[in-house]
């Protein structure tokens, strides 16, 4: 770094100022945080679906040389109700909502010592029928009251009327797996209690919204709570709010007085405990007249939950913004399930929601003999379908031209499996998308001036995208 700032934009190298750090090894991660006489916690999870703890057998876990505590519902802190069932629930009670739900932990001296208590624990479930299975045809789908904030349905005109009466139609169904975020670094917290203060070492996308929700929980002022989280080994959105293994860190730590408490999922535990894509069922059905202007659009969706927490994702939303069409339908039917807690992964809502409808226009395109990327340009709007009201800018139809042009769309053989580069088949697509640029109060700025510098202070977590640069 030099002592002389340069004007910089967009397209001048930079460097990184945590680059450094982080090429050599040295950047200290949540997990990494040097602590005095750290203890160490590894989960114990449920094994069924659903159903009630009817015995759990700690003494083999406590009598193991290094084991410093194990900690279950019997043992734990009771926690403050607070709006996040997700996180309230935490080792309160018998009851087991999903496979993999935390059931307790076990504190040792060393990692090694704590995973091999885990497996010592013992216990003895009362199992119930589950039920996780999603599907269309459910007869308990029900409407929730908003998506995201997004209302669930939206109605204008007359979809099955234009159906009827449209040249070229598509209706298909579409479905999309459930995703699973896995930052290289996995979830991990250090957790200290000094008396009535709690300090987190956590990897997070916000260290305010963590210190909001964890200090209500535990009965704590925002005040007696300090979030602290220098890096983050990735996010994708699964780190956007505190999951419960946060929680887990905090209540063992209050188990150990005087002992900072550290806890790192494993990858397996990943796919359990913070969040995941919901997989979906889209339901989309077009109609256009020869020339390929639509006439309306239907995207309906069939999405899960869980029983714990209520999470959905504004699927078809982007349905209702991205083409012009006189009759339009959009609507969201959830499942909820005895599965794990759905939550936030890299563009939730949109990005499955725009599977659908954008291979229905591929679909559309053929059906019309049209060149799809020519159906989207006819189909572009500069007026919002939704709201009605004009756009200040947007620019679909310059940034199809132009992907075409770079990509030498003009040059491609739009028969499947037709086109080669030496031995490889080489396949060529297009597909629009949309993804909203939201803006919220809710964090406040430090700076001070000193000899020719300034120094801003902000609690804003990088998360690789260079925001302390």
């Amino acid at each position: 770094m030099t002592d002389q700032l340069t004007p910089r934009s967009i397209g001048i190298p930079l460097a990184r100022i945590d680059g450094g750090a982080k090429v050599t090894g040295t950047a200290p991660y949540a997990y990494d945080q040097q602590v005095e006489h750290p203890a160490y916690l590894h989960p114990v999870q449920a094994t069924v679906a659903k159903g009630r703890i009817v015995d759990l057998d700690t003494t083999a876990a406590e009598a193991l040389d290094g084991v410093v505590a194990v900690l279950t519902h019997r043992n734990a802190l009771a926690l403050q109700d607070i709006d996040d069932p997700e996180l309230q629930v935490v080792l309160q009670s018998d009851r087991i909502a999903f496979r993999g739900q935390l059931i307790g932990g076990v504190i040792a001296d060393r990692p090694e010592v704590a995973l091999e208590g885990a497996d010592l624990v013992r216990v003895t479930y009362e199992q119930e029928p589950h039920d996780a299975e999603l599907s269309a045809e459910r007869d308990d789908l029900y409407v929730p009251d908003d998506v995201s904030g997004f209302p669930t349905d939206t109605r204008d005109g007359d979809v099955a009327a234009a159906l009827e009466r449209a040249e070229a139609t598509v209706q298909q169904t579409y479905t999309t797996p459930a995703e699973h975020n896995n930052p290289m670094e996995p979830h991990t917290t250090v957790a200290t209690w000094d008396g009535d203060h709690l300090l987190l070492h956590t990897s997070t996308q916000g260290v305010h919204v963590v210190r909001s929700a964890l200090a209500p929980l535990f009965g704590l002022e925002t005040g007696q709570v300090r979030v602290v989280s220098p890096y983050v080994g990735g996010g994708f959105g699964s780190k956007g709010k505190p999951h419960a293994p946060a929680v887990l860190a905090a209540l063992a730590a209050r188990l150990v007085p005087g002992r900072p408490v550290k806890l790192a999922l494993t990858r397996r535990q990943m796919f359990e405990l913070v969040g995941y894509r919901t997989p979906t069922i889209s339901r989309v059905r077009l109609a256009a007249d020869h020339e390929g202007r639509l006439s309306a659009i239907s995207h309906e969706v069939v999405e899960q939950t869980s029983t714990v927490y209520e999470f959905l994702e504004q699927t078809a939303v982007p349905s209702r913004t991205m083409y012009a069409a006189p009759n339009r339908l959009t609507t969201h039917r959830v499942a909820r399930l005895d599965v794990p807690v759905p939550f936030w992964m890299r563009a939730p809502g949109e990005c499955p929601g725009m599977f659908g409808p954008e291979v229905a226009m591929d679909e559309l395109a053929e059906e019309c003999g049209l060149d799809p990327v020519e159906l989207r340009i006819r189909n572009d709007t500069q007026t919002d379908p939704d709201s009605g009201k004009p756009f200040s800018h947007r620019d679909l139809v310059g940034c199809l031209r132009e992907g075409a042009r770079r990509f030498g769309w003009d040059r491609r053989d739009p028969r499947p499996g037709t086109g080669r580069e030496g031995e490889w088949l080489i396949g060529t697509g297009v597909a629009s998308a949309t993804y909203p640029g939201n803006t919220q109060q809710g964090t406040r700025v430090r700076i001070r001036f000193s000899d020719g510098r300034y120094v801003v202070q902000l609690g804003a977590a990088d998360i690789g995208t260079g925001t302390w640069t």
